[in-house]
């Protein structure tokens, strides 16, 4: 496959288990609603998310050999999703996910196993690094190991994604920001990396300009439902959420991440390049699942060649 089509997804995958209730939630109680069963993990997500736009597409994970990973296999195979360079770790348990949304489908807690993700050494991904520094693009998320994260970024010659997942994860890409092209960001998120606290507004271009400093071209910090802050080092604004209905917000900044990657591998500027992820998060919002199964390159194809701007 021609190495502008192609891009690798380095990351974790899981078995997602997630319960909405049909009323308002009530806290420390059984409350009636839908639990529903389905594959998720933010690398997996960003990968599904990619293939769906149309490319192709290598996941790099760790796997164990139990049922759960019967089951990403399955899925990814439907999908064209490729798994030949993933780590299987015998007698581990493949990853997983449970976590709990209100009747709005906002999240109010999770928990998540995957520890498995700590087999994701530099040791064992230097032996796929030739077939990753074949990619147009190379996505990471924070589930993997720090020093994995430092190694990559260091050895990696091709344009990096990081996600950096959760504050506490956010940590480990401490050691990997010289290395990285862009990085997505939520506001805690954006503190810890950047080491400025963000009170408002206003302090968007100081943390965006200490993560320049430190080397990433691109900075996109996730505002929540007031949309995203973009910032290039020359051009920087916000940009609003993508008007759409809520149903239920897990994936979301995994749908962002793919959007965006897919906008700035079309050639598109930090404007456009934001627009485009926040089309995507609203596709995803919209959706019961954690990929929306709609996303497509024609329903992002207008936002990437929007002429919008700041606000």
């Amino acid at each position: 496959m021609d190495n502008e089509r192609r891009v690798a997804v380095v990351g974790a995958v899981n078995v997602d288990l997630c319960g909405t209730p049909s009323t308002a939630y009530l806290p420390g109680d059984s409350n009636p609603g839908c639990v529903r069963l389905g594959m998720g993990g933010v690398g997996r997500n960003i990968a599904e998310n990619l293939r769906r736009l149309g490319y192709a597409v290598e996941l790099v994970t760790a796997l164990g050999d139990d049922g759960n990973a019967l089951s990403v296999r399955r899925s990814c195979q439907e999908l064209g999703i490729g798994l030949s360079h993933s780590l299987v770790v015998p007698g581990a348990r493949t990853g997983a996910y449970l976590c709990l949304n209100d009747e709005r489908g906002e999240l109010v807690g999770a928990v998540s196993d995957m520890g498995i993700c700590e087999a994701l050494t530099p040791e064992a991904l230097q032996k796929r690094l030739d077939m990753l520094n074949r990619c147009a693009l190379v996505v990471l998320d924070a589930n993997l190991p720090q020093r994995t994260l430092t190694y990559l970024s260091q050895n990696l010659t091709v344009p990096v994604f990081a996600d950096p997942v959760s504050v506490k994860k956010a940590r480990r890409l401490s050691g990997a920001l010289a290395g990285l092209t862009a990085v997505k960001p939520n506001i805690p998120e954006a503190e810890c990396l950047s080491e400025v606290a963000i009170r408002g507004d206003s302090d968007l271009p100081r943390a965006a300009q200490r993560l320049h400093a430190l080397g990433v071209r691109l900075v996109f910090i996730s505002l929540g439902g007031r949309g995203a802050y973009y910032d290039d080092g020359h051009t920087r604004g916000l940009c609003p959420c993508v008007p759409g209905t809520v149903v239920n917000t897990t994936g979301c900044g995994d749908a962002f991440m793919a959007g965006a990657a897919h906008a700035w591998l079309s050639g598109a500027g930090a404007v456009q390049t934001a627009q485009t992820g926040l089309a995507a998060a609203s596709l995803c919002a919209a959706s019961d699942q954690s990929v929306n199964p709609l996303i497509s390159r024609e329903a992002l194809a207008p936002w990437i060649r929007s002429e919008g701007g700041a606000l």
